[in-house]
């Protein structure tokens, strides 16, 4: 009888335990296990420790980033001799000094460069807007101003590589973007110089993000302030309002004319009205000016691959050339947009994928057709490199096309620094442009044939 008891007994603890159990998944959700109550402590939430961990992360990379950019940037900035910050720090002085309307007068930029540059050099040749930009730098001296600006490059780096590994590299943690970003050959360039490319390139990124969750007035607003760079962003801009649904075409379009509208107005209150001619005769006698810092040699772009064929950039043959090659490249752009198709977000993820090779390929296309192009220009190559990245991931290496292949080799020829670091030292950076050149078009294959496979 008793043992009869302790049976019943036993086997009411069991239903108790099974009905709490039951209970606790029902609480808690379908995946949930049970915990063991340590005297009423409750487990930490796996996200919260994921978040403490990333910040931590985050804290350790920029605190080493800042102390290695304070130690370059002492050394960099003992002497400027030939870097372009000088330039864009003596032209925000002249706006500070109300000399805005002698900023392309090349007389005046060297009488500032030597009173505070401590050199005569190149001359600032972006629009007058830009320079309100150096003028958060320019109260201080020459060397302060230059550090300053090198770190806040580095910030505008990061939150470039942070917003874009969010929002379309899931795979990747941004902190080891970031950190392979600096190895970047034109990148390190454009800090050594104290040039604005990585203001491009966080621009591009927010334009990116913007048109993928089709917020197009806004992409067409943040590629408008891209304008201090406009033999870059023009070109971009042309294809991406020519291929664009219906509906997006429109606020894209009305963004971009938006912001260059406001531009021009704060160049006309800097310059007065007599920029709108003064700017473009300044550009077109630039080469006749001594440093002029043109140099087709140095250009990865079909001007530069131009040269390398004829030994001239200039010459009917060079032209025709650049023409005929530029003509290709916008209808192989124009083609790509068209093939994939762009579609609503409530589409499969595959038209995401080509999407995302789409905005590459027309990156590269902007770069290759541009006609004035810096090797510290290259930096904007980083967002079609990490775009890229998705179709070579350890995920799916095992079912590469050829062309997946292709573009694997391609991405490690232009990351990685060694022909970068040749073409600079031989004088022949223009070389470039035959690996871009491959680049854009395997990247164009991909987001035409590929999208499925590299979804």
């Amino acid at each position: 009888m008793l043992s009869l008891d302790r049976t019943r007994v036993d086997k009411n603890n069991d239903r108790n335990h099974a009905s709490t159990g039951r209970a606790y998944r029902t609480s808690c959700g379908a995946s949930a296990t049970p915990s063991i109550d340590c005297g009423g402590v409750l487990p930490q939430e796996p996200t919260r420790q994921q978040t403490v961990v990333s910040r931590t992360k985050t804290a350790i990379l920029l605190a080493f980033v800042a102390a290695l950019a304070a130690f370059v940037g002492v050394r960099v900035s003992e002497s400027l001799q030939g870097t372009d910050f000088p330039d864009f720090y003596c032209a925000a002085r002249m706006l500070a000094e109300g000399h805005g309307q002698q900023l392309y007068d090349a007389q005046v930029q060297r009488q500032y460069q030597e009173r505070y540059g401590a050199r005569v050099g190149t001359l600032y040749i972006h629009p007058p807007f830009e320079a309100v930009v150096y003028l958060a730098v320019a109260w201080l001296p020459l060397q302060r101003a230059y550090l300053w600006w090198s770190f806040l490059n580095v910030v505008l780096l990061g939150v470039a590589v942070r917003r874009l590994a969010r929002e379309a590299l899931p795979p990747w943690d941004w902190h080891l973007l970031f950190a392979a970003s600096l190895t970047f050959v034109p990148l390190l360039l454009c800090l050594r110089q104290g040039q604005d490319s990585l203001l491009l390139l966080l621009l591009a990124v927010l334009a990116f993000t913007a048109l993928r969750r089709d917020r197009a007035f806004a992409a067409g607003c943040w590629l408008g302030l891209g304008l201090f760079k406009f033999h870059l962003v023009l070109p971009l801009v042309l294809v991406l309002v020519l291929t664009q649904r219906k509906t997006s075409r429109s606020p894209l379009a009305v963004g971009f004319a938006l912001v260059a509208l406001l531009l021009a107005g704060l160049s006309t209150a800097i310059s007065g009205w007599s920029v709108f001619t003064a700017y473009p005769s300044f550009l077109i006698h630039l080469q006749a000016q001594p440093f002029a810092g043109i140099n087709p040699s140095a250009m990865a772009n079909f001007r530069g691959l131009a040269w390398v064929f004829f030994h001239s950039d200039r010459s009917a043959w060079a032209i025709v050339a650049v023409c005929i090659l530029s003509a290709a490249a916008f209808i192989q752009a124009v083609a790509v947009w068209k093939n994939v198709r762009l579609a609503s977000y409530s589409s499969p993820p595959a038209t995401k994928a080509g999407f995302d090779l789409a905005f590459a390929s027309t990156i590269v296309f902007a770069l290759l057709v541009s006609y004035h192009l810096n090797p510290h220009d290259l930096s904007l190559l980083l967002l079609p490199i990490f775009l890229l990245l998705q179709s070579v991931s350890p995920r799916t290496l095992r079912r590469l096309s050829p062309a997946g292949w292709i573009a694997a080799g391609l991405l490690g020829i232009l990351f990685l620094p060694p022909l970068h670091l040749w073409g600079l030292k031989a004088g022949a950076y223009c070389l470039l442009s035959l690996p871009l050149l491959m680049l854009f078009f395997t990247t164009a294959f991909l987001a035409r044939q590929g999208k499925a496979e590299i979804s």
